[in-house]
Parts: structure tokens; sequence; C-alpha cells
């Protein structure tokens, strides 16, 4: 964002793919999945519109599961009798493993290490707690930091406690409540309470970026068997879990309930497109850029209805390229530099501008709904200038909020508050917005928001409503 944006009054500015094991005979292993770091998912990354700042790994990634097993272990013998009632049993075992290790003692016989590479799992048959230690730890290690290490480790620990409770669901709801489990034992370190570790420690962007990368693939039904949940879902469980403790994440398992989920199957056509629709129109057929504005304007007249507001349309969503055009606002105009990652709206014009060649661009290839995910969040802003809430200590979580309400309005069987849209969110498009958090709109320089806490913005507008958004402010 050029500096020069920032003295415009008129200007209102913001700026684990999942690879899933084939288990094959190997049915005691509970919660295996492969793990495909993607360092790329980090803020700061090359192309990510920031500085590189990259994890912080550790020197002995071994020692960072041993902690984490004597901690969570610690954590379970204090929660469980809460949670459950009675006493928390210790696991029978731990199994650091490798392609020149004995196999971890589970079934009989025990699986060949080409059958659980790159994994880490929790074994109910005979109670242990596995993992890759030369391949799948290092690598966490090194693409997402020491503590996405112990987070893991938390994750399987989860498996273990369902065992313990007799719990049963599907496949995707017990990944989703050890996920939950796992934030539950990171509010811990973060309120100081943990051995072996700080409150220092905890990055919860880097904790966001290793979920995203152990997500399902996009497309996958969340009745599939072997499901772990989208990566939008994962990063709420496990935000339940550290905001409001283990007790939250009892009820996921309950097997005459599922639970609810954004992970759509695809459409024939999103098989065709990889869920990605192009962004302009083609003959005979809009895109997307010509529906998100078609559809933010109608969704924010729906809005601006429930709160008994008059909505005054955006006027026009421009394509701007910093080599050749300007733009006017407020009696300023905008051109070359100023124009560069630009991303505003501006009130006097009642336009919204963007960078096409450079920002738009960039975004596109996380995926179209991290592009449509900035324009909401840009019709926000212009939303909230006309409530006059705009400025608030809150408004661009609050923008966020919106953001997810307006992703919610556009889910399949949702009521349709946009009847003139045809725009349908696909499966994969939030894991997109929080992917696009995570490289252009998180904490780089030390005072913008964290990724983690723009998704919980995103997740409580999404599950909560507009109602939700005023947690952050007023909305009239």
């Amino acid at each position: 964002m050029p500096a020069g944006n920032a003295r415009r009054k008129e200007l209102m500015v913001k700026r684990w793919s999942t690879s899933l094991l084939a288990l094959g005979a190997v049915t005691a292993l509970l919660g295996a999945c492969a793990q495909e770091a993607d360092g790329d998912l980090l803020i700061g990354a090359p192309g990510g519109g920031g500085q590189q700042t990259g994890p912080v790994a550790s020197d002995d990634p071994e020692a960072v599961v041993e902690a984490a097993i004597d901690d969570v272990s610690a954590f379970w013998r204090t929660e469980f009798p809460d949670v459950y009632g009675g006493r928390f049993e210790d696991l029978a075992g731990f199994y650091p493993y490798g392609p020149d290790t004995e196999p971890p003692p589970c079934g009989t016989p025990p699986p060949d290490y080409e059958q659980i590479a790159d994994n880490a799992f929790y074994c109910p048959s005979d109670d242990i707690i596995a993992w890759d230690a030369s391949s799948l730890i290092p690598e966490l290690n090194e693409n997402f930091g020491s503590f996405t290490v112990a987070i893991v480790i938390a994750h399987e620990f989860g498996h273990a406690i369902q065992a313990r409770a007799d719990a049963f669901d599907r496949s995707v709801d017990l990944e989703l409540q050890a996920d939950c489990f796992a934030g539950a034992w990171t509010a811990r370190v973060q309120a100081g309470d943990a051995t072996g570790f700080s409150p220092d420690d905890v990055d919860l962007d880097q904790a966001v970026a290793g979920i995203i990368a152990v997500r399902d693939a996009p497309g996958t039904s969340a009745d599939d068997p072997v499901a772990h949940g989208s990566g939008f879902d994962r990063v709420a469980a496990f935000q339940d879990g550290n905001q409001r403790g283990a007790e939250s994440c009892a009820p996921y398992a309950d097997e005459t309930v599922d639970r609810t989920t954004t992970e759509l199957d695809f459409t024939d056509q999103d098989f065709e497109t990889g869920g990605n629709l192009h962004l302009d129109d083609q003959p005979g057929e809009e895109g997307l850029l010509t529906l998100a504005e078609t559809d933010l304007n109608e969704f924010y007249g729906w809005l601006f209805d429930e709160l008994g507001q008059d909505w005054s349309p955006v006027v026009d969503l421009v394509m701007v390229d910093p080599a050749r055009d300007e733009v006017e606002c407020g009696g300023d105009r905008l051109s070359g530099r100023e124009l560069e990652g630009i991303a505003v709206y501006c009130q006097a014009e009642n336009i919204v501008a963007v960078d096409r060649p450079g920002l738009i661009e960039d975004l596109n290839t996380i995926g179209d709904f991290a592009v449509a995910s900035e324009l909401g969040q840009l019709w926000a802003l212009d939303a909230q200038a006309q409530l006059g809430v705009a400025g608030a200590d809150d408004a661009d979580l609050q923008a966020d909020c919106l953001t997810g309400v307006w992703a919610a309005s556009t889910f399949p069987g949702v009521e349709d508050v946009t009847p003139d849209s045809q725009l349908q969110i696909s499966a994969g498009d939030l894991d997109e917005a929080i992917i696009g958090f995570l490289q252009f709109g998180g904490a780089i320089d030390g005072e913008g928001r964290s990724a983690f806490v723009r998704t919980e913005a995103l997740r409580t507008g999404v599950f909560d409503g507009y109602v939700g958004c005023e947690d952050y402010g007023p909305l009239a």
C-alpha cells in the first residue's frame, strides 16, 4: 500500500493441500494423513506482498515432540475429569519411526513404512502415538515452525481422548474435534501454564498456515470415510477450542448429529475448472468481477433492508493499471506508484478501485475467492461509511465479518438474497480467503491484523450472520 494513500480521507483503504494416505489394511490407524508442506502459505512468502519472515524452527524438533508429549499429558490429567469425568489414563507409548527403524507396534503385523510415511497417528488398538521422525517432523518444523510440531502432537492426543471417551462419529467430526482439543491445549501455552513452552512460542498465524496445509483437497465430501475437514473448518475448530476450552469440543463427537461444515462436493463444472471462475466476461458468460459486483450490491441492499436503512450501490468497480491509469477521488488524482497494490473504496466518487495486474492477479493465483473476499471487504467499508460506523477501532474486523456473511449467502441451498446474480461459492473458496489473509493481509509489518484474528472475524460472519458482526461494533 503506497504511503501517500493514507493521508487521503476520502479513501477507505484495506490492504497440511491435503494428500490423504490410503491406509489399506492398516485399519487400526486413526487420524493418519500425509503432510504436504507448502511454505508459500506463510505470511510474507515470496509473491505474498510482504517481507519474507519465515517460521521459527527448532534446532531439535524431536525435543519439541517430547516437550509436547509431557505437557499435553499434564493438560489432560487435569482436563479429562472436568470434560468427561473419571481419571485420565496415560498412553501406552510413543514411537518415532522412519524408513530405517522398526515399525511402531500397531496391529499384527505392524504397518510397513511405505504405508505410514510422512504421517503422525494414534493407534487405538495399542494405545500409542507414532510419528515419522525422518520426514514429517523436520518438514513441519522447517516450513511452519516448531510450535506447529507441538500442535500435531496435541491433535493426535485428541484421538487418544476420543478412545478414552468412547467417542464415535464420522471421520470429519472426529478430526475437527481433535483440532478443537489442540486449540484448547494451545490456550494453556498462551496463558503461560505449560511446562516446556512459553507464550512466545505460540505463533497462531503459523498454526493457521500449518492447518491449511493439511486440509482436505477441495471437493472432498464431508461424508468421505477419511475426511479431515476443509482448511476453514479445521481452523474454525482449532479457534473454538482455543477460545472456549476443551469442554466446548466434547459435543463435536455425536453420532446422532452431523456437525455443520463448509465442505462442498465439486460439481461437474468444478472438476473442469478446479472450482475457479474466470475473472473476466466471456462470450455468453459473465466472469467473477462482473458477478461479484452485482452480487455485492444486491447483498448490501438486502442487508440494509434488514437494518432499516437505504443502500446506495457502489457505482463502479474500477480495475486500474498503475503503468497507465489515473484514479480521481475527492479532488485528488492518484497515478503511478500510488496505485501499485491499491485496494480502495473512494467515498467521494462511490467507486472501488483495485490494482488489476498486481494485486488482483496475485490473489487470483491463490483462487477466485481470494479475489472475491478482497472485493467483499471493500464493499463492507462502503457499507460502514453509509451506516456512519466507519473508523471504529474494530471496523476492519467487522468488514471481514461482513464478508463472511456475504460468503454464507452464496452457499448452495441458502435463502437467495441476490436473485439477480448467479454467483455461488465453490469447494475450497473459504480456504482461499484465509490463504489471502496469510499472504496479503496479515501482520507483516507488525501493525496489521493477524490472519488468525481475521479468520475468526470471517467465521463469525459465516456462522452467526450480521448480528455476530455487531460484536465488533454497532451497525446502526
